[in-house]
């Protein structure tokens, strides 16, 4: 029995995907302009240790989408504002789950709430991109089905959706080769984002915190944003001029 509920999401989904980029800047602004950083938990204990460990959290979703991209990579950007593929993506990290990338976008997204520590971070923000990314995720894969059909479909069911089996990894990147130049080229500017939002978020925890500041708490801090602003303008640089050419071949996989 066909679930009502998808049409609806997969419309919800060709909505967001359609205006994806502008998402992140837009709830940003919303949940600085509506909410305070370090206002909840009140205990400022407990709300120190969950910003540092959404930092940790972020770092791990974006070193996970690295990975993914290193080894296999689809195409997010679509065409002409919609959904596209030109091969059906298996390999890699797609072999034991067929949505990584979400993964590590979800871990970001979660690990920017607990770093902020607001109220709206915990009961809007991350709920609210939950969505966005299970509507788009339904989207891409009514796209899929009726591009690829069968092979879709058997894909389908060897691979879960989210929670992917670890167990198979081993088998899956086997004979694989990491392709770091891959990952730097498609994801550097994703890596700037994350490393300076989260500086953003510390600089305003600790603007807001009252007290005396320490000098060597700003020094950490604008050390980062420097170093992320020059992480950026050097591989930016490299992708332009062509250094960061991948060296590792592979073919379209289609399963």
């Amino acid at each position: 029995m066909k679930n009502p509920a998808m049409p609806v999401l997969k419309g919800a989904g060709d909505f967001f995907f359609k205006f994806r980029n502008a998402l992140f800047p837009v709830a940003g602004l919303a949940l600085a302009l509506f909410s305070g950083p370090a206002s909840f938990p009140e205990s400022g204990a407990v709300n120190g240790l969950l910003a540092t460990l959404g930092a940790v959290l972020a770092l791990a979703g974006q070193i996970l989408r690295l990975m993914v991209i290193g080894y296999d990579y689809i195409k997010r950007g679509g065409k002409d504002g919609k959904v596209y593929a030109d091969h059906l993506v298996t390999g890699g990290f797609y072999a034991i789950c067929r949505n990584p990338m979400y993964g590590g976008n979800t871990l970001i997204v979660a690990g920017f709430a607990m770093a902020f520590g607001s109220w709206a971070g915990y009961v809007l923000a991350v709920p609210f991109f939950l969505f966005v990314y299970a509507s788009i995720i339904i989207a891409e894969e009514s796209y899929l089905a009726g591009r690829f059909g069968t092979e879709f479909q058997a894909y389908k069911r060897d691979v879960p959706r989210f929670i992917p089996r670890w167990s198979r990894l081993g088998q899956a990147l086997e004979g694989s080769r990491y392709d770091w130049k891959k990952a730097l080229r498609k994801d550097y500017g994703q890596v700037f984002q994350t490393l300076i939002v989260l500086t953003l978020i510390g600089m305003a925890r600790v603007r807001l915190a009252g007290g005396p500041v320490s000098d060597t708490k700003w020094t950490l801090l604008a050390t980062v944003a420097i170093a992320s602003a020059l992480f950026f303008a050097v591989s930016r640089y490299l992708k332009k001029t062509n250094r960061l050419a991948s060296e590792v071949k592979t073919l379209p996989r289609s399963v």
